[in-house]
């Protein structure tokens, strides 16, 4: 991947889960390990749906896309923390995971 379509990729997917996981996002914040891994599951047919570059980016660079992911996911998490008040009892994950689930249908969808 380039670095434009990096950036596109990383820039769509913040706002994706700004708006579509903050809850998970701020449950995540709230955990008390810092150091465990925490998954965010995100929905491939509805984030591909918001821009139908990131699914074609997806399906050619795989690994690539699901770092620029979880990237773009600390980022969103980052934000949301920053937007806390103190005393709310959050603290910044850095083992934040994006996890794409239904990707094997999409590969199939209209065909019979």
């Amino acid at each position: 991947m380039n670095s434009d379509q990096v950036t596109l990729v990383g820039q769509v997917f913040e706002s994706y889960v700004s708006e579509y996981h903050k809850n998970d996002i701020l449950l995540i914040l709230k955990e008390r390990d810092e150091d465990a891994h925490y998954p965010v599951v995100v929905n491939a047919m509805t984030l591909f749906e918001t821009n139908m570059e990131i699914g074609e980016y997806f399906n050619m660079f795989p690994n690539e896309v699901l770092t620029v992911f979880d990237s773009a996911l600390r980022r969103s998490a980052l934000t949301i923390l920053q937007s806390l008040s103190q005393s709310e009892g959050v603290s910044m994950k850095q083992n934040l995971h994006a996890r794409i689930s239904e990707v094997g249908s999409l590969c199939c969808s209209g065909w019979s």
